[in-house]
């Protein structure tokens, strides 16, 4: 859990920062999957650099503002607009008007950082001041930049770098995508194009003629709340916390789960699922759980290399809760596998573009909903823009998304004793922040029993 700590920190005024030389002006495409309701919100990220003696001559913030008017150049679309379109479509105005920039000063250093958040990892107490610009639900979506950026400088000669996307211009994996050529360039200015040059190709995305929905899709149930629309301050009455599964923690889990070899994610989710299912709802209701599966790389038609759009679809497993906190983990588990069969194959992606095609662009159901985001295999924090790799990188915060709590990310992480595993970015309820922790702890030392009588 995090509370807001003031530590004086001089942030610049905003600039613009646009692609260094001319780009084309242009209307581009949005696919269904980036322009649904339920992506409509923004996607924050921060990366914890320390110091290093040699550099401390360097500026960080100029160093990386100077590589982002030359990435620009490449991802030209991130300096445009979104714009209305006909029957709700967005498009994107390749306008060269630019994205936010600011710098910043702080008296903290990273070791007072460390110590004050009991280690660099989120929640981060000092958030609203690292990334000024910060935008909560779904707010300044069109007619606004479509990237926000704050380099801080460090009292100790590190920085932090923080950003948050417009999440219908990329998902997770384009933002690492973008980052990594961004550090490219901080790497060398005289860069001729990044390692991965990126592709639109949005267009492979269209929907059919006639569009032909072939699957069931249980995650875009018309929902009670659908018309419910959340304020910054509802999102910020939240709690932020964060739970850290070692990978001895998630061997455990695996041990529960019916003899059959699970991913890490499908152990991962479960707990969290059950955990969060007996802390905040009624034992009567309908349950879902949404996560998000990325098709760039498992789907026809080939999406192409450096593709940064959103790739990703949100297939739905569904629940009465009282079975899923009753019932042992792999019962969790198990729905997870199942729905992720069902889903397999290039049929299902194509079902969901039709489907948003011929719904209105319908968003979640957020009834009773939760989703969980694996971003384990994007490695942010090694990411090295001439510092080496960072001490943290990944989500800046939990509390993304249209609703209030509903979604939860994961990603690979390794304490500051330096035991790896997974981190969950947790957005709750205050009152129910103790009894969520309580009971991933529970599942753990219950797999820990299992385990020890299992050894006699």
């Amino acid at each position: 859990m995090t509370c807001v700590f003031k530590i004086p920190i001089h942030v610049s005024q905003p600039e613009l920062v646009r692609p260094e030389t001319s780009t084309p002006r242009e209307f581009k495409y949005l696919s269904n999957i980036d322009d649904q309701l339920g992506l409509r919100n923004h996607i924050p990220f921060v990366h914890f650099y320390p110091p290093i003696e040699d550099l401390r001559a360097r500026d960080p913030a100029a160093l990386i503002k100077q590589a982002l008017a030359k990435v620009l150049v490449y991802y030209y679309p991130v300096a445009g607009r979104l714009r209305s379109s006909d029957n709700g479509k967005l498009v994107v105005d390749c306008c060269d008007e630019g994205v936010v920039f600011r710098e910043a000063d702080s008296d903290i250093t990273m070791a007072e950082q460390r110590r004050i958040n009991g280690g660099l990892k989120p929640p981060f107490p000092m958030w609203d001041q690292l990334l000024v610009d910060d935008i909560w639900g779904s707010y300044l979506i069109i007619d606004a930049p479509l990237l926000r950026m704050q380099v801080t400088r460090l009292a100790c000669g590190g920085f932090i770098l923080a950003y948050t996307f417009n999440h219908c211009i990329c998902d997770a994996y384009g933002a690492y995508q973008f980052i990594t050529a961004l550090s490219e360039f901080c790497l060398n200015l005289n860069l001729i194009a990044p390692s991965n040059l990126p592709s639109w190709g949005r267009e492979i995305l269209n929907p059919r003629t006639p569009p032909i929905i072939s699957h069931r899709h249980p995650e875009y149930d018309i929902s009670d709340s659908a018309t419910l629309t959340y304020t910054e301050a509802d999102f910020k009455l939240l709690a932020q916390t964060s739970i850290f599964f070692s990978n001895s923690d998630i061997s455990l889990l695996k041990n529960q789960l019916d003899g059959r070899r699970y991913p890490t994610f499908d152990a991962v989710a479960s707990c969290l699922w059950k955990a969060r299912t007996r802390a905040l709802t009624n034992p009567n209701a309908i349950t879902r759980l949404l996560f998000p599966i990325d098709t760039r790389f498992r789907c026809k038609p080939s999406l192409p290399k450096g593709y940064y759009g959103s790739a990703v679809v949100f297939p739905c497993a569904i629940a009465k809760a009282n079975e899923v906190v009753g019932k042992p983990l792999h019962y969790a588990a198990s729905l997870i596998s199942e729905v992720k069969k069902r889903v397999a194959g290039d049929e299902y992606r194509a079902s969901v573009l039709d489907f948003i095609e011929m719904n209105e662009r319908r968003g979640f159901c957020m009834d009773e909903a939760f989703v969980v985001s694996d971003m384990c295999r994007l490695r942010f924090a090694e990411i090295d823009f001439g510092w080496g790799g960072g001490v943290y990188g990944g989500p800046g915060r939990a509390g993304t998304g249209l609703k209030p709590g509903m979604v939860t990310s994961i990603i690979g992480h390794k304490n500051d004793e330096g035991v790896e595993g997974v981190l969950a970015l947790v957005s709750l309820p205050l009152e129910s922040v103790d009894r969520f922790h309580m009971e991933v702890r529970k599942q753990i030392e219950f797999a820990k029993s299992l385990n020890l009588v299992a050894a006699l």
